[in-house]
């Protein structure tokens, strides 16, 4: 059992180590209002996205990647509704996965590196642009709150094995997200939070499905150009690389930080699961997805899933298969194929 951060009613004084950082993060983003975008920028002459992080972070003593998928991919994911100052966030906007990233810098803005406006500050929920491009949100600042005194104090909600804080259990998805937890299948990001609506990308996919399958791996050798060897899921690649389950994957690049959509996920755990059978294919004719026909690459895996009771569909009688997986989503799907 674990008891996480009590609930502090009454707080004499409170010293937050954190709190001159990202105040400091904040206020060396600010001095850049107004510097121009320039592609490949890195300095106060001319920033892009990711170089505006890295020069501001820097001042901080925070080190980060250069490119926003890299960004991406360190510190933890952190839900919207949690975002504090310095955070970093993250958009999905002329290709998938994270083509855009900026800083959070409170009451619902966030300062980035505009290509028609240099730095500038903009809504996070934008209802323009922004707002249906987010994508996602990282905490690379470490959190380091001191409570110094405390008058009086009740205790927060008490953690079960494999329950987080940001899935209650009221949630849909509350039960397979704590069973397979528990079994190791799939874990949180730290801190007790869980990021349920967070999209599943292909590097997660493959060590989830790697994991799950208990697919053999050995080395990190790919035939992807933009796999480094050395990369956390180069082995869970590879390994599903040899299986051909990412057969339908065409040219050099994997993308792995690529969301992976609703029918990706068919076709992966029809190959992983070996769905795809005469007694699926015969009970594939009565389907009754409405967007889903016999044009579709993923025709077939689709309604096996479905044939299999493994996915049913949304109330309306679609199936969404370009819309991407959330980890909720995800581990419902993968609970109902182990147990079904």
């Amino acid at each position: 059992m674990i008891v996480f951060a009590l609930l502090f009613t009454t707080v004499i004084q409170t010293h937050t180590a954190e709190a001159s950082t990202r105040d400091n993060v904040v206020s060396y983003a600010k001095e850049q209002l107004g510097v121009p975008y320039r592609f490949g920028g890195t300095t106060p002459s001319g920033f892009d996205c990711s170089g505006f992080i890295r020069y501001v972070m820097n001042q901080v003593g925070v080190s980060m990647p250069r490119t926003a998928s890299e960004q991406y991919n360190t510190g933890r994911a952190i839900a919207k509704s949690d975002l504090k100052k310095g955070d970093l966030v993250f958009f999905e906007t002329y290709k998938p996965g994270p083509s855009h990233s900026g800083i959070y810098v409170g009451d619902g803005k966030f300062i980035h590196a505009s290509s028609s406006n240099g730095i500038t500050i903009s809504s996070v929920n934008d209802p323009y642009y922004w707002g249906s491009r987010y994508l996602g949100a990282k905490r690379v600042i470490k959190d380091e709150t001191v409570e110094v005194a405390v008058k009086k104090a009740e205790p927060a909600r008490v953690l079960g094995e494999g329950e987080y804080r940001d899935v209650l259990p009221t949630h849909w998805a509350f039960n397979e997200i704590k069973v397979l937890s528990k079994g190791n299948m799939i874990t949180g990001y730290g801190d007790g939070l869980f990021a349920p609506n967070d999209k599943v990308t292909r590097a997660q996919i493959a060590a989830l499905i790697t994991r799950a399958t208990s697919l053999p791996t050995s080395d990190g050798t790919t035939g992807y150009s933009d796999v480094p060897a050395n990369h956390w899921s180069a082995s869970s690649i590879a390994a599903m690389e040899r299986a051909g389950y990412f057969s339908y994957i065409e040219g050099g690049s994997f993308n792995m930080n690529q969301p992976v959509t609703r029918e990706e996920i068919a076709v992966l755990f029809a190959k992983a699961f070996d769905l795809v059978n005469a007694e699926t294919l015969s009970a594939s004719s009565a389907s009754t997805f409405t967007d889903v026909d016999q044009s579709n690459w993923a025709y077939e895996e689709i309604h096996a899933l479905q044939a299999s009771g493994i996915v049913q569909g949304f109330d309306d009688g679609t199936y969404r298969p370009s819309g991407h997986v959330t980890r909720a989503e995800f581990s419902k799907i993968l609970h109902t194929t182990l147990h079904h």
